[in-house]
């Protein structure tokens, strides 16, 4: 059986390093637009288009969180909205209730883009076989393995889903805004409950389980880690031209 701590935290780390190159590819892309168009708004418009399919699973994902909670909705708005400095890629008018309630309908877009980006890499990748060969440590057929992705039929249009979804699951701050209070309640109850010596034991046959799905999500992100890496590696090539041909900067705070 794998260390599930380890496994837990390569898990935890893919999802940051994930985070942070997502929040990186925001901005240089709104880089673009604003060197291409010399508009700011232009910029965030950019990045709506690019993120379009993205922005429907996030909020798709809202939606149908909500309808499983039993929450009233309203309004399902795809469509960039400016606020000043940001833009709202896609909303949907969902009734509040608790914290619990609504911190689910918050992570309810990180369910749906990791059920999304499962899909792809299994379905559409073979995705099994690279974990597979990666496991053995037969570097040389991972390698193979990587490069056969771009023969499978509709390959860029799969690859620009990857970008898209990943790109866009994300939870935003609103997303966000009631799972402190969730956190440390629960924070709260397992130290409690570790006090008191309540915590349960689970069977090594469930820890097991719960190993082997977070090592699946760990390698679906990997690989999603590694597409957008080369996306990002596009985009600041891009961004450098662009800089260079207009003669004029983008000046990232």
């Amino acid at each position: 059986m794998s260390d599930p701590w380890a496994t837990l935290f390569i898990f935890a780390t893919s999802v940051v390093l994930l985070y942070l190159l997502q929040r990186w590819i925001s901005r240089h892309v709104q880089g673009i637009g604003m060197l291409v168009f010399g508009s700011p708004n232009a910029g965030m418009g950019l990045l709506w288009f690019l993120l379009l399919p993205g922005t429907m699973v996030h909020e798709f994902s809202h939606w149908v969180m909500a309808k499983l909670l039993g929450l009233k909705t309203g309004r399902f708005r795809i469509a960039p909205d400016f606020k000043g400095k940001d833009v709202i890629l896609g909303s949907v008018e969902i009734q509040k209730t608790n914290a619990f309630a609504d911190s689910l309908v918050g992570l309810a877009p990180f369910i749906g883009g990791t059920l999304v980006l499962l899909a792809i890499g299994y379905l559409a990748f073979d995705m099994e076989a690279l974990v597979s060969a990666w496991e053995s440590r037969e570097w040389r057929r991972v390698l193979g393995l990587a490069a056969d992705m771009l023969q499978v039929p509709d390959s860029w249009l799969w690859l620009y889903l990857v970008v898209a979804v990943s790109n866009a699951m994300m939870p935003s701050p609103s997303d966000r805004a009631s799972w402190r209070l969730v956190v440390m309640y629960l924070g709260l109850m397992m130290g409690v409950l570790l006090v008191l010596g309540w915590l349960p034991t689970l069977p090594d046959a469930w820890i097991d389980v719960v190993v082997t799905g977070v090592r699946s999500l760990t390698y679906a992100f990997a690989m999603t880690l590694a597409i957008d890496l080369g996306f990002a590696l596009v985009v600041a090539l891009s961004e450098l031209i662009l800089m260079a041909v207009s003669r004029r900067r983008v000046v990232y705070k």
